[in-house]
């Protein structure tokens, strides 16, 4: 950004967010599909459409609210839960009750959903469902490619193209997908802080790319950040200037301790066979993987190939909940039953991730509006999908598509985070990292960690996504204590988890056991 511009810009955005007190949420009833467990009110915020035009026309951010359970009331905390893509009313409406026993339920627990995801400015280059489903399978993005096999790489190379010109081509997307930047939308939670009237200092939990938003919004506001958790953290440095291809980094080892533990769990897990090692199931994976790479088997209308197998295999890596059910579906294919393994992939909880199926645009149009990556030739991109591949032989090359996709977007934000992590916070930021994380390593933890002064990071040595997704009772009283009394737990400190991954235990028990949940 041009010096004389980003004084202008700054100057402009520093303006509009001492008017924010001007708005008020009026919160009312919500409208949801599914009864919360427990109240929830919603509202609506005006905020400008377009931060660097002070005439701009307003947008509606849609909240959601899950009041404080005891008083004196201690602020409201804001969260994201990951994406870019993933809306947040709906997730922290089913969660509440957890959140408020891992927060101490002082807090109000607030969230909307971001510019680009569900009705907020919605990340939708076609006009229905068919024409997205018809651009999809012409685009051919679900396949993944490698840059081995340089004829399936040209094509996915022609398929993001394709996505990237309809995108383009779309009036609705040339004007709006340049305003649901990372950037406009850590000014969006400004907005609401200043909003709710309380103190004007920032509380905000973030998932993922929620740790992006994070991230980004501590970075623009430092002096504003009172409590802040980034929780399974994306590299930001990557992911506004690289591929991101950090995110790879444990999944080979996540995937090699999954099924050590199925081994120790053969009750819970059908691959556990006598005589059968961890080992010998990780090398029956990887045949797997390259004879449905060379020869794909159709069964039901689908061909089930290498590249619909590998995203099963991520999206069941999510979560323990669903390692069992990654066992059963690897288990129905070692035996030639694609069948069974269609059936599994129907009812197991990664269904849409797993079949790589997305509901608009989103999870391209955030990430590739604002990153710069220097690139715009195949053979530019293809020593990065190499690296993807290193990271994780396993499910590295997952990421091509986005790669790809985000070298031949067209859009771009109107505003990009162009400054650096290198900041001290108000207050310091509690960093929470994963032994065990597929998708967003412990290193990426600790880098993000030694940008952010005097901030920590806890080390949840638990399996899966994030912490929510395995239940700790010393990682639940780490982030307790921190929200309760801004402590910090002290450098270097694990978290074990309370039960074995294949073991059926859940976050929810946990909580209950240590009194967190279930009593006044």
């Amino acid at each position: 950004m041009h010096w004389k511009r980003a004084i202008l810009l700054f100057t402009f955005f520093g303006v509009c967010a001492s008017q924010a007190s001007a708005e008020k949420v009026a919160w009312g009833p919500c409208d949801l599909k599914d009864q919360p467990p427990l109240p929830v009110e919603c509202g609506s915020l005006a905020v400008p459409l377009d931060y660097s035009d002070p005439g701009s026309d307003k947008l509606d951010l849609q909240l959601l609210k899950v009041p404080a359970l005891r008083t004196p009331k201690k602020g409201s905390i804001l969260f994201n839960f990951g994406g870019p893509g993933v809306g947040v009313r709906d997730v922290l409406a089913e969660r509440g009750e957890l959140l408020h026993g891992l927060t101490g339920g002082y807090y109000d627990l607030i969230g909307e959903d971001p510019r680009g995801t569900v009705d907020t400015l919605t990340a939708s280059c076609f006009k229905n469902a068919t024409d997205r489903a018809a651009a999809m399978t012409a685009a051919g993005l679900s396949v993944i490619a490698t840059p081995e096999d340089a004829m399936a790489l040209g094509r996915q190379w022609a398929g993001a193209g394709l996505l990237a010109d309809s995108c383009f081509a779309s009036e609705y997307m040339k004007e709006n997908g340049t305003l649901i930047s990372t950037a406009y939308a850590a000014r969006d939670l400004m907005q609401v802080v200043d909003a709710v009237e309380e103190d004007g200092l920032l509380r905000y939990w973030g998932f993922s790319y929620g740790t992006v938003l994070g991230a980004t919004v501590a970075a623009m506001f430092p002096d504003r950040v009172d409590k802040l958790i980034l929780d399974a953290v994306m590299n930001p440095h990557e992911y506004y200037n690289d591929y991101d291809k950090q995110v790879w980094a444990d999944a080979d080892k996540v995937f090699s301790s999954v099924m050590d533990q199925c081994i120790k769990t053969p009750e819970r897990c059908v691959l556990a066979r006598k005589n059968t090692t961890a080992a010998d199931l990780e090398k029956a994976t990887y045949t797997l993987l390259d004879n449905l790479k060379r020869e794909p088997i159709s069964a039901q209308g689908v061909i089930v190939d290498h590249s619909l197998v590998k995203s099963f295999i991520r999206a069941c890596l999510y979560r323990p909940e669903y390692y069992p059910n990654l066992a059963v579906g690897l288990d129905a294919l070692f035996s030639g039953n694609a069948t069974g393994f269609l059936a599994n992939l129907a009812q197991q909880g990664g269904g849409e991730e797993a079949a790589g199926g997305v509901a608009d645009e989103a999870v391209y149009a955030i990430p590739c509006s604002e990153k710069r990556t220097g690139k715009e030739a195949l053979s530019d991109v293809v020593p990065d999908l190499g690296q993807l591949a290193q990271e994780s032989k396993l499910i590295g090359d997952v990421g091509s598509s986005v790669a790809l996709v985000c070298t031949r977007w067209q859009i771009e934000a109107k505003e990009r985070y162009e400054g650096t992590f290198d900041v001290k916070t108000r207050n310091p930021v509690l960093v929470i990292g994963n032994t065990y994380d597929s998708a967003t390593p412990l290193v990426s933890a600790k880098n993000i960690s030694a940008s952010f002064e005097g901030s920590v990071v806890l080390e949840h040595g638990g399996w899966g996504h994030g912490t929510l997704a395995h239940g700790s009772a010393c990682t639940s009283r780490v982030v307790r204590d921190y929200w309760m009394n801004g402590t910090l737990p002290q450098p270097g400190s694990v978290c074990e988890p309370d039960y074995p991954p294949f073991n059926q235990g859940s976050l929810q028990q946990v909580l209950e056991n240590i009194g967190f949940i279930g009593k006044d």
